[in-house]
């Protein structure tokens, strides 16, 4: 993961220079662009626990954003948008005490509101690569876990206090609903078609001693 995201910084370094040379002189286009996308979303949570594994949330995404042009030498965009992120996590572990397997899942939905500084490559009339940095606000709306074994199940919300005392083993509180953080991307852009590859983790935790860091690859439509 670290050469993953030293390649995308090194892109985004080598990408924004060339580009700021070749086009610093030109008038260029500054309309600005809209996008639909999907994608996938997958998030590592990294905990910081003596003898704990990070625990992997698959997931996938559907959002909007608008690349706003901020000068008439080069082609820098101000990108601001929306989107709704889920993800799921799931383990079965068993219980020798109780000789029992238990099912236990998490579901999470959150809106995640992406801004970033984007430099547009135009490399010929129909191709353009555009490498990106910016920021992430994260706003967890809901998560539910849930336990299933010998045919009985329950299940709480992730985000309250009390229910986390009660149902969930060694918690001390819910998780926390607002994160921050950094991303780091680079986007390739096929006539009207997007594809996308960013990186990123929180500032803030989401849990005690739990960040999160996402990988995320979407596919969009610029209008």
């Amino acid at each position: 993961m670290r050469k993953f995201k030293c390649l995308l910084l090194l892109a985004f370094i080598g990408l924004t220079t060339s580009a700021f040379g070749q086009s610093i002189w030109n008038t260029v286009n500054t309309d600005g662009y809209n996008r639909i996308y999907v994608g996938y979303n997958g998030v590592k949570a990294k905990v910081d626990w003596p003898g704990a594994d990070d625990l992997k949330y698959p997931g996938f995404s559907i959002g909007y954003l608008r690349g706003i042009g901020l000068t008439q030498k080069a082609p820098l965009y101000l990108e601001v948008g929306g989107e709704l992120v889920y993800n799921r996590y799931k383990e079965d572990y068993y219980d020798d005490y109780d000789d029992v397997t238990y099912d236990y899942k998490e579901k999470m939905f959150a809106l995640k509101i992406p801004v970033s500084l984007a430099y547009r490559l135009n490399i010929n009339d129909d191709f353009a690569i555009t490498p990106r940095f910016g920021f992430d606000f994260r706003i967890n709306l809901t998560g539910k876990a849930k336990v299933e074994a010998e045919g009985e199940s329950f299940d709480w919300s992730l985000f309250d206090d009390a229910e986390m005392l009660d149902y969930h083993n060694f918690a001390e509180k819910g998780y926390n609903r607002f994160q921050a953080g950094w991303h780091i991307g680079v986007g390739f852009d096929y006539k009207a078609i997007h594809l996308g590859v960013d990186y990123g983790t929180s500032f803030n935790e989401i849990y005690d001693k739990v960040k999160l860091a996402t990988t995320s690859v979407v596919v969009g439509w610029n209008f």
